[in-house]
């Protein structure tokens, strides 16, 4: 697996840095983002959903990477990870407690993988 981070201070500038991180082939297949809500959040998914990249995130009220600290910006993390190893489950709490919720998601994960690693 190989990764690399990337940061901005704009959408526009997240998008250059993206492509200049693919520009040697790298091709990510999953970005873990933390994101200012200053920012334009709907546009960075669009980013991430025209070049096929899986993401998960979060917004932030300040973003940090490889030493770099900022407020008001845009960090991530890109993985070069083979799809087949992870899966991104998405879904709704309802009347369940978040206790029931989350060992569906454990039993989902189990019923894919034999040894599932989790972020929640």
């Amino acid at each position: 697996m190989k990764s690399k981070s990337i940061k901005a201070g704009s959408t526009g500038e997240f998008k250059v840095a993206l492509q200049k991180a693919m520009s040697d082939g790298f091709a990510p297949t999953l970005a873990i983002v933390f994101v200012s809500v200053k920012q334009d959040r709907k546009a960075l998914c669009e980013i991430f959903k025209k070049e096929g990249i899986d993401l998960i995130g979060a917004t932030s009220s300040g973003e940090f990477i490889d030493g770099h600290q900022s407020s008001g910006g845009i960090v991530g993390m890109l993985l070069d990870l083979d799809k087949a190893n992870y899966r991104i489950l998405i879904r709704e709490i309802g009347g369940n407690s978040l206790e029931e919720s989350a060992k569906n998601m454990l039993e989902e994960a189990y019923a894919s993988f034999s040894d599932p690693a989790f972020i929640l």
